[in-house]
């Protein structure tokens, strides 16, 4: 079962891939017709970028993780072997005499070991990399509610240096409050994705609590709940398509730490602890990131709460009332739509890993 199940795991999520590629392509495209680039036009202002350059750091590093991870499990017994005539690993059932045998067998282990790592590595890049854009859109709607009221100011003709003179301190506070994008109070020309093209006469005298923002407020409070509504959207699509991988998952890894535990106990090798160590990693990459989406879903709130509410009318606190109940509850991935992804889970899949392995152990000594 220890040889067998990465294989038969590997094996189901290229399937999954093929037969549900519609709902891929569905998923990514939402993705890029649906998600802002930039935030809305306000004191501090950011852009995807940051997370999408994480994004995709992540995607080389763990690819690169990956094939070294099998490079290690695949060709150091052969080296050993050839090197200093020790026994070969358990993969081969055969005993090689011949150096062309031994060839083959290293090429269709080398081809194997590839195709389950990248098979299994690429679901976890696939995960991160969505968990990743996720949490930067997140962050988006987060500097965007927060800009609310300067939003209006500025959409009605306030200069921005003139707010920046006032509110200058507001950059420091936002400087932990973003998990992949980073705030800067400059001017930009762009409201979400849209060139501003603002109306009003430019005006470096204002008053934040005058009911003449109040239109401009409430509309954008609005486009801070359509942005919201895109992503869970884009949550409860990125879940339902990988839900029932996830629960794959989490039944191989903890069926697999077991007995990787159990053969480790029999007979301590190197190969095998480093083997553990990267099923360990592969699963805590899936809580990790699933935490991040909840973590950072959390902070919307708060950012409500720090838009300058007291600034605004009847109408647009109602509105940001609703934003406030909207967010009550935290966001997860589910794996099968019960079990959620996050560290949590992640020690419990460790510790029923090791559950299993102790009664492994009692009933194969009685």
């Amino acid at each position: 079962m220890a040889d067998g199940l990465p294989v038969i795991v590997a094996v189901f999520i290229v399937a999954y891939f093929a037969s549900h590629k519609t709902e891929l392509y569905d998923l990514v495209n939402y993705m890029n017709t649906m998600f802002k680039w930039r935030s809305a036009h306000g004191l501090t202002n950011m852009t995807m970028w940051q997370s999408y350059k994480t994004a995709k750091t992540f995607a080389y590093l763990y690819t690169a993780c990956t094939l070294f991870s099998v490079a290690t499990y695949a060709l150091l017994p052969v080296i050993a072997y050839l090197l200093f005539e020790k026994p070969l690993q358990h993969w081969i059932y055969m005993d090689v005499t011949n150096n062309f045998h031994l060839f083959l067998i290293l090429i269709r282990q080398c081809m194997s070991q590839v195709f389950v790592g990248l098979a299994v590595g690429q679901l976890g890049v696939f995960f991160a990399c969505h968990s990743i854009l996720l949490c930067g859109q997140i962050d988006l709607l987060c500097c965007s509610l927060q800009n609310v009221r300067f939003t209006a100011l500025m959409l009605r003709g306030v200069q921005h240096g003139a707010l920046v003179k006032q509110y200058r301190g507001i950059e420091q506070e936002e400087r932990h409050n973003y998990l992949y994008n980073k705030s800067e109070m400059v001017d930009s020309h762009y409201h979400y994705d849209e060139k501003v093209n603002i109306q009003f006469k430019k005006t470096s005298q204002f008053d934040i609590y005058s009911s003449e923002y109040e239109d401009a407020t409430c509309a954008a409070l609005r486009e801070c709940a359509q942005v919201a509504r895109v992503i869970k959207s884009y949550k409860d699509r990125f879940e339902s398509f990988v839900s029932p991988l996830l629960v794959l998952r989490v039944v191989q890894v903890t069926l697999y730490l077991c007995t990787l535990l159990y053969t480790t106990s029999e007979k301590f090798d190197m190969v095998t602890v480093e083997y553990l160590a990267a099923v360990a990693l592969d699963m805590f990459v899936y809580c990790y990131f699933g935490n991040q989406i909840t973590l950072q879903s959390d902070r919307v709130s708060s950012s409500a709460y720090y838009s300058g509410w007291y600034c605004c009318g009847k109408r647009g606190r109602r509105l940001l009332l609703h934003v406030l109940l909207s967010h009550h509850r935290s966001v997860l991935v589910r794996a099968g739509r019960f079990l959620p992804m996050n560290l949590h889970t992640f020690l419990k899949i460790l510790k029923t890993s090791f559950s299993y392995y102790t009664l492994l152990v009692n009933v194969n000594e009685k």
